[in-house]
């Protein structure tokens, strides 16, 4: 009988373990939220569950066996459940957007102490309010453009890409308006969206650090070759 490579196994382990954190974090985000309608319908359910299981195996891929893996993983639960509030209601309610924060930098912080990363999560809270700053002067400049909850979503996303590096962080705002521009014109050019249509900007933002997160440096050493310098 062949064995199964520990790493393989972890990423198997994580995307089963995705598979039941995606109801309960939906579960939870229905507590917080009894207001709004969330998750009814069984296909964005389906989807929700998948991009979770999907994501938390990509964790596993990226980290390995080590102590960041559990607050990334967080991250993807929450950033999953917060991208489809965010797509049905075109809200980031401050009842998830704030604890998701406060557990974050926990669990960061757990990861510092154990391996004495103090330099990174001093960069991850530099990162969070810089990047929490330069959305909140944004949305002033431009409401129409960007709203309060965006603006909410970047001091988690922050903290999380200066926990890896200035490179990240920088990469993971700009690939956030990145992704936010391709699928307006996509979207536009399929006729799905008129010009003028308001779409939700955090599950770009979200996809953004998703993939800053994965595949950060290799998309550096293209795009930003002094930030990530080999």
């Amino acid at each position: 009988m062949t064995e199964i490579p520990p790493a393989s196994l972890l990423i198997i382990l994580c995307a089963g373990l995705g598979l039941i954190v995606a109801p309960l974090a939906l579960g939870v985000a229905r507590r917080l939220l009894p207001a709004i309608e969330l998750g009814r319908v069984r296909w964005h359910s389906a989807v929700g569950t998948i991009a979770t299981a999907a994501l938390f195996g990509a964790m596993a891929w990226r980290f390995g066996w080590s102590w960041p893996l559990p607050a990334f993983l967080f991250l993807c639960a929450a950033g999953v459940v917060l991208s489809r509030i965010d797509l049905q209601h075109k809200l980031l309610p401050n009842r998830i957007v704030v604890p998701a924060l406060g557990i974050g930098l926990t669990l960061l912080l757990l990861d510092a102490g154990l391996n004495q990363r103090w330099g990174n999560l001093l960069l991850a809270v530099v990162g969070c309010v810089a990047t929490f700053m330069i959305f909140l002067i944004l949305a002033l400049i431009s409401p129409r453009g960007m709203g309060m909850g965006d603006v909410k979503l970047s001091a988690p996303l922050g903290l999380y890409l200066g926990y890896l590096s200035v490179g990240h962080l920088i990469l993971g705002i700009a690939l956030g308006f990145i992704v936010g521009a391709v699928t307006s014109v996509l979207l536009v050019t399929a006729g799905i969206a008129a010009r003028k249509t308001s779409l939700p900007f955090g599950p770009s933002m979200f996809t953004g650090c998703m993939l800053v997160v994965l595949w950060g440096a290799a998309i550096g050493h293209w795009l930003m070759p002094t930030a990530f310098a080999r």
